[in-house]
């Protein structure tokens, strides 16, 4: 079948719970004119029903849709500590849907 990939949700507000976020690198995105963050979770204390099994340390990819100015790459610096205020598309991809990519906006909180 095709495209069933489509038909997927990622629920990441539960996903998030748990987990804390810093800015690894900051670039502007030509393609889609805002500016993308490779994010690092540095702690994860969410449940996956196996003690051996954590993403700490893992990184992803999130547009920031709304900061559409080129210089708007000068509010954001690596290490800073983030939170999601809201989230628009999340895309589970890869060849074992381990990579995540997401749409939204964030805050600096430290």
């Amino acid at each position: 079948m095709k495209k069933l990939n489509q038909f997927q949700q990622f629920n990441f507000a539960v996903w998030q719970t748990g987990k804390t976020f810093m800015i690894q690198s900051i670039k502007w995105n030509e393609k889609k004119m805002c500016v993308s963050l490779d994010v690092i979770i540095t702690d994860d204390k969410t449940d996956y029903g196996d003690p051996s099994v954590s993403n700490i340390f893992e990184k992803f990819k999130v547009h920031l849709i709304k900061d559409t100015k080129e210089t708007d790459v000068n509010k954001y610096h690596i290490r800073d500590q983030i939170v999601f205020k809201s989230i628009g598309r999340c895309t589970v991809w890869g060849d074992f849907n381990s990579q995540l990519s997401v749409e939204g906006m964030v805050e600096v909180v430290k």
